[in-house]
């Protein structure tokens, strides 16, 4: 199978052809319909629609996400970097939601005699789960590796000479990030009255957990790889061995340059950023074609340490 038909495959014939066995049952089953149908629930039918406006809106988006998908898809491939293997599994999960949504609906409201009286809006589950197996399913298909880049002709280097042993380590803290976790409770306590307690305390709770897990971040690097720390207990974490990375170089960052602060992940590029400033970072381009930035200081010396281990094939500390 070429790389173009399993794109194609992935991107266009799974989730279109979701879309067309949704089609082909409601006409099939249209005599046992009632029109309109129900389609919103809260604990029972709430809402309802025309049948066929409802079918032709649902077909309709569906075939607009499958034209976009296949043709970024299509153009990505021909330009050499494939979509990443995330990217057509989430993209045709998407693309087939309208189908599974349209299917829920024609069976909550078969048989029924009118609107009202449709079954629970609970049997959007099943099909839901079937979009995300069979965004799975493209993704296996049609996710491609990506073709790595030119290394670099000027790499960064701390001239580390055969033998020898040496350790990095970078951090940055975001300030504004503490500040946030001392003032989320005195916030809470002067929002107007009739918050319940327990509800104040909870979202002080989580502003206190999602602060403490983000505002700091570190990055190591030694024989055995990269290891990457989030917040005080350094959880989230992450490791990149020596031979998952082709090499090291750094750039700036803007402050929502990336998708934000934070851990971010690109599906479109494959960049995973794990921010918590804008300013240098430390810049990984990984084997399989992706790259990290890492927000830390002084990622030069980082970098140019990665860079004489993987020139001495250095793979552990013995």
């Amino acid at each position: 199978m070429t790389k173009l038909i399993r794109v194609l495959f992935a991107t266009a014939v799974l989730p279109g052809a979701a879309l067309a066995v949704a089609g082909v049952l409601e006409d099939a089953w249209a005599g046992r319909l009632p029109d309109p149908v129900a389609t919103h629930w809260s604990g029972g039918p709430n809402g309802h629609s025309a049948l066929g406006t409802f079918t032709g809106v649902a077909l309709g988006l569906g075939a607009v996400a499958v034209l976009l998908l296949a043709t970024s898809a299509v153009t990505a491939l021909r330009r050499g970097r494939p979509l990443p293997r995330p990217t057509v599994g989430v993209g045709a999960g998407f693309a087939a939601l309208p189908a599974a949504v349209l299917l829920s609906v024609l069976v909550a409201n078969l048989d029924v005699p009118d609107w009202q009286a449709a079954r629970s809006g609970l049997a959007v589950l099943p099909f839901l789960l079937g979009a995300a197996i069979l965004g799975g399913i493209a993704a296996l298909v049609g996710g491609l590796p990506s073709p790595p880049a030119p290394e670099t002709a000027d790499r960064p280097s701390v001239g580390l000479r055969p033998g020898e042993r040496a350790f990095w380590s970078g951090r940055a803290v975001n300030p504004a990030m503490l500040w946030a976790l001392a003032l989320v409770p005195v916030a809470i306590a002067l929002l107007p009255a009739g918050l319940p307690w327990q509800t104040g305390v909870w979202i002080a709770f989580v502003g206190v957990v999602v602060t403490a897990l983000t505002y700091r971040l570190s990055a190591s690097v030694d024989a055995r790889g990269v290891t990457i720390r989030f917040g005080l207990l350094g959880v989230p974490w992450r490791h990149f061995s020596l031979e998952d990375v082709r090499e090291a170089t750094t750039r700036e960052l803007t402050t929502f340059g990336d998708g934000g602060l934070g851990l971010r992940f690109n599906p479109v590029t494959g960049t995973t950023a794990y921010k918590v400033r804008g300013g240098p970072a430390l810049v990984l381009a990984l084997a399989n074609g992706r790259t990290v930035l890492v927000s830390v200081d002084d990622p030069e010396t980082g970098a140019g340490l990665v860079n004489d281990l993987l020139a001495q094939r250095i793979t552990r500390i013995d």
